[in-house]
């Protein structure tokens, strides 16, 4: 078993070989609405089906895409028809990402240069490998996406990398996710979001205005904004779950929040606050950073741990009163959010039950 890594690098073009990449990709885009439309006026997604009617046509009309860019273009729109179930006409914009597989690019991450295949033949483009990427150096490089964004090439490369051994040793810790608190773990760790909120409420403040001005002036403006935020709770994520991950536990327990935007809403200002909260991106990079170490991550019900006594297990609504738990039953008191960690590091042992576990350890304490 493997893992797959991927590897963001931007690309150093000379302005012939950027001309070439922009005109694959206006190809690459004519090719996809070629397929796209075939399948749409039959209503039929399958691959092969479409290959054999519009491949022949698709060669004939863009002579130069390479043969692997078609049938690539023609994958995509199948997935893209696959994905709606051929109710609409797939759009794709002139200038979206492409993929490559192994025979349309070679790229050496060693070396720092990618030769890519055009419409004008192979390019070459050379790039500086980031320190943090070059622990994949010696990964198998399976597939590789080629974007442009604000007149800049990007390479994303797919890399396969060896399942490292899991430890054996098994130390569960719950972690428990919030708006006010980004994490909350049952070791008694606080990862609070005061100055999180503080800076993304002063970023909304400053869009609204500009986006109530409307002048040339303001448009740049957020033009320059444009993607801040998510960059900045981006780099919070990274932070916290590093951390989290290089700690002296094993496995780590999170609640299955794959419901929550589905639940009852509770008015414009919660659903903006509901809408902007990355709990996900915080369980992607604790899964794939704890993986690394040979960790692991498991999901538990979600129901009850807010409203259940850590201590005697009494169920009750009444017991949590905002960051205050009380237990109506045996007067336990403690924060709410760890609470609720430590009701999730005991429900995490079960989900331990398929691995190596001899005596489990739960931090709760």
């Amino acid at each position: 078993m493997s893992v797959i890594r991927s590897v963001t690098v931007k690309l150093q073009l000379l302005p012939c070989g950027a001309s070439a990449l922009r005109d694959t990709m206006r190809a690459y885009t004519e090719a996809f609405t070629a397929s796209a439309r075939w399948g749409f006026a039959n209503h039929t997604y399958n691959k092969v089906r479409n290959h054999a009617a519009t491949y022949r046509d698709v060669r004939t009309s863009i002579p130069n895409l390479p043969s692997s860019l078609v049938q690539g273009a023609r994958d995509c729109a199948c997935d893209a028809l696959k994905a709606t179930k051929c109710t609409r006409l797939p759009e794709r914009r002139p200038f979206a990402a492409i993929r490559y597989n192994q025979r349309v690019v070679r790229v050496s991450l060693l070396h720092g240069f990618a030769s890519i295949a055009t419409t004008s033949g192979r390019v070459r483009a050379e790039f500086t490998l980031p320190d943090c990427y070059r622990q994949y150096v010696e990964g198998t490089i399976k597939s590789s996406t080629l974007s442009y964004t604000n007149r800049h090439f990007y390479l994303h490369v797919q890399i396969e990398l060896p399942t490292p051994n899991q430890t054996d040793i098994v130390r569960v810790l719950g972690i428990d996710r919030g708006m006010k608190n980004v994490a909350v773990c049952s070791d008694s760790s606080f990862f609070n979001a005061r100055t999180t909120r503080a800076i993304r409420g002063r970023h909304q403040h400053l869009r609204a205005d500009l986006q109530s001005k409307g002048t040339r002036s303001a448009k740049r403006k957020l033009k320059r904004l444009s993607g801040r935020e998510r960059r900045f709770m981006t780099d919070i994520n990274h932070c916290i779950s590093k951390q989290i991950a290089n700690s002296e536990y094993t496995i780590f327990a999170l609640e299955d929040l794959s419901k929550i935007r589905v639940q009852k809403r509770r008015g414009t200002e919660f659903n903006r606050n509901l809408n902007g909260w990355s709990f996900y991106q915080l369980e992607q990079f604790l899964r794939y950073k704890s993986e690394s170490l040979g960790k692991s991550v498991v999901l538990v019900d979600a129901r009850y741990t807010s409203q259940k006594c850590s201590k005697c297990g009494h169920v009750y609504k009444g017991n949590r009163h905002g960051s205050q738990f009380i237990c109506r039953n045996c007067g336990f008191e403690l924060h709410a959010d760890l609470n609720a960690a430590r009701n999730i590091a005991h429900a995490g042992i079960s989900g331990v039950g398929r691995l190596p576990v001899n005596q489990p350890n739960v931090a709760c304490l």
